[in-house]
């Protein structure tokens, strides 16, 4: 990232706090930076307003569909949801030891519930108007749900001091869908997920570069263009017939066929860091993708990658500068591009350091912090 938008909250609509109350949600960046920013700034506080067990239950209960995925989208876009989140963080707030005046302001990642009696800020990925355009799976509510839940969410937006968006998309989103003053929204991108960048990688590749292996990490194979994926090396074993193909994350579900090994969610992070030495290249070819951080994984790992131009990934990738970016479900410049890289070890190499380079200059989470400060200076006392 080069350039981000950055033009403030003014002084005069909100007078310095005291410190920011950090509200969590369970997402795997969460401590990354909500540590990033607490070595910038005071933190008065930090509240969970997540759903207790049995709210969960029954939300879950309220909001079943036949489908898993529909059935997740439902459970987190539900009104109940939504209320009972908003229930728990106004608790929460009102439960924070000596509370300073004025309060101090909210720091949320995404917009899953209210703030009230507080200052808010957001940290958002995408828009509903977004994944509805772009990934109808996203998308379970219908009619005056729906209606309700783009009310509730442009509420959320418009209340907000100042919302700071992970790419360019969602804030064009935030601007055009929403009506956002392009004066309260930043964009700030995100950081990789991990406490310190690995070491830099050679240039002469060693023993693990023997098999020609590409690795993919994802959670939702059909979005993340997995089935896509196994066309294009399918093609690419035509010519690399050693090629190996490592897939990590949910069970995709698929027929066993040769050169695929197909690994399952991997928890251990020492396994993880051990795929990244051993892959050619990284390849994750989505058709929707906020901004995925894995990418920026397998960038401080050095690994080439290979992926689409969804979402905010542009915003990261130059492609065949820090990247290769490729049609999202087209199999033949997939495979075109795997069969470059992987035919090509010194090309695939320097791609890879390119790819360090940039997110050590750019993507750790203190950057993201830095890009935010114009704006968090002028909300928070030092």
């Amino acid at each position: 990232m080069t350039e981000t938008t950055n033009r403030g909250a003014s002084r005069s609509s909100s007078a310095p706090r005291s410190g920011l109350v950090l509200a969590a949600r369970g997402d795997a960046l969460v401590p990354h930076l909500f540590d990033a920013l607490a070595r910038r700034y005071p933190i008065h506080g930090r509240i969970d307003p997540e759903l207790t067990p049995p709210q969960r239950l029954a939300v879950a209960a309220a909001s079943l569909r036949p489908s898993r995925t529909r059935w997740v989208e439902q459970f987190y876009k539900s009104h109940h949801g939504y209320r009972l989140r908003t229930a728990n963080a106004t608790r929460q707030l009102t439960e924070l030891s000596n509370p300073p005046a004025p309060t101090p302001p909210v720091f949320q990642v995404h917009a899953l519930f209210e703030v009230t009696g507080a200052p808010s800020v957001l940290y958002v990925d995408c828009t509903h108007a977004q994944s509805a355009a772009q990934w109808p799976a996203w998308n379970p509510l219908r009619d005056k749900a729906l209606e309700r839940w783009y009310r509730r969410e442009a509420q959320a937006y418009r209340n907000a001091v100042h919302i700071f968006a992970f790419s360019w998309q969602t804030r064009d989103s935030l601007l055009h869908d929403y009506g956002v003053s392009p004066a309260r929204i930043s964009v700030v991108g995100a950081g990789v997920n991990l406490r310190s960048l690995p070491s830099v990688r050679s240039l002469i590749p060693g023993p693990d570069a023997a098999v020609p292996t590409v690795l993919f990490i994802g959670n939702d194979f059909a979005r993340k263009g997995g089935p896509t994926l196994l066309k294009a090396f399918r093609r690419v074993r035509e010519q690399l017939p050693s090629a190996r193909l490592q897939l990590v994350g949910t069970e995709p579900g698929i027929t066993p066929e040769p050169g695929v090994d197909v690994l399952g969610r991997i928890h251990n992070r020492a396994m993880v860091a051990q795929l990244y030495r051993q892959a050619s290249v990284f390849c994750l070819p989505s058709f929707f993708d906020p901004f995925p951080l894995v990418l920026l994984e397998a960038m401080a790992h050095s690994v080439p990658v290979v992926t689409t131009a969804s979402c905010g990934i542009p915003d990261m990738i130059r492609d065949g500068h820090t990247g290769r970016l490729v049609p999202a479900g087209d199999p033949s410049a997939i495979a075109d591009a795997l069969l470059d890289l992987l035919s090509n070890p010194l090309r695939a190499r320097l791609l890879g350091a390119t790819g360090r380079q940039h997110v050590a200059g750019h993507y750790t989470w203190d950057h993201v912090v830095d890009r935010m400060a114009p704006v968090l200076d002028q909300l928070v006392s030092p």
